[in-house]
């Protein structure tokens, strides 16, 4: 008695889904969204174990900058709006030269109505909801299904790393590594721009997004020293974590 109830049940709900689905594909014309992720470092391409110059005279140079983007959501204005991807993972030490750089690293978050936005928000790192789950939770294709994304001591994934050497008197021998890792939900990072957005029709719209890290290590009020700064600890409320949390606000374009 209970299966013959049950299934018609299921099927009105499937079928009301569709309905619901069919009504909005109506209703709007959607349109796929790239997102397309540069980096940089004082403006210029950033390339893996290429050196740069820093505000001290020293030279560093990056091995790791991987990130997680989260909630990726175009907006229409104060009350609408329209979630892409829920999550995915950026790494943008991939590349090895200025070409490679120039294009970025690509990911495909979703399809959107076709129209204008007055805006587009994300996440840097893990939504609260998501980061109490665990990488045995996700298919290995899953963003959140590697273990080398995963530190239970940070309570949950690892937001974002920045890793590499730094070259003290900039005499081509490097003195030390260096590395940031940010977590814990409290330092999850939402980003809103107002930059406005054009979805068109028939076409593959890319959304591109430019961190320039040089930003992100100093905003000309505060800055990483590299003599007495090289590795986060396990706390929440690290200096690091916190000074490189307030410094992505100026080092983030949306284009």
């Amino acid at each position: 008695m209970y299966c013959r109830i049950l299934f018609p049940i299921v099927l009105f709900s499937l079928i009301l889904t569709s309905c619901v689905d069919d009504e909005l594909a109506q209703q709007f014309e959607f349109a796929d969204i790239e997102l397309v992720m540069k980096g940089r470092y004082d403006g210029s391409p950033l390339v893996k174990n290429r050196p740069y110059a820093y505000k001290d005279g020293s030279r560093i140079r990056f091995s790791d900058f991987t990130f997680f983007v989260s909630n990726l959501t175009t907006i229409v204005n104060a009350d609408e709006s329209f979630a892409l991807d829920e999550v995915e993972y950026v790494d943008l030490t991939l590349f090895q030269g200025d070409i490679a750089a120039e294009e970025g690293y690509k990911l495909n978050v979703g399809r959107a109505p076709t129209g204008d936005y007055s805006g587009f928000s994300f996440g840097i790192g893990v939504p609260p909801e998501l980061n109490r789950t665990t990488t045995d939770e996700y298919g290995a294709n899953h963003p959140l299904g590697s273990q080398d994304r995963y530190d239970e001591s940070l309570n949950g994934f690892k937001f974002l790393v920045i890793a590499g050497e730094v070259d003290y008197n900039s005499d081509g021998n490097f003195d030390e590594n260096f590395n940031f890792t940010i977590g814990f939900n409290q330092n999850y990072k939402k980003i809103s721009s107002t930059e406005q957005i054009e979805v068109l029709p028939d076409i593959t719209n890319k959304i591109e997004i430019e961190i320039d890290l040089m930003k992100v290590l100093d905003s000309g009020i505060r800055a990483i020293d590299f003599s007495t700064q090289l590795k986060t600890t396990k706390d929440p409320l690290d200096d690091i974590m916190l000074l490189l949390n307030s410094n992505f606000d100026g080092a983030i374009t949306v284009n």
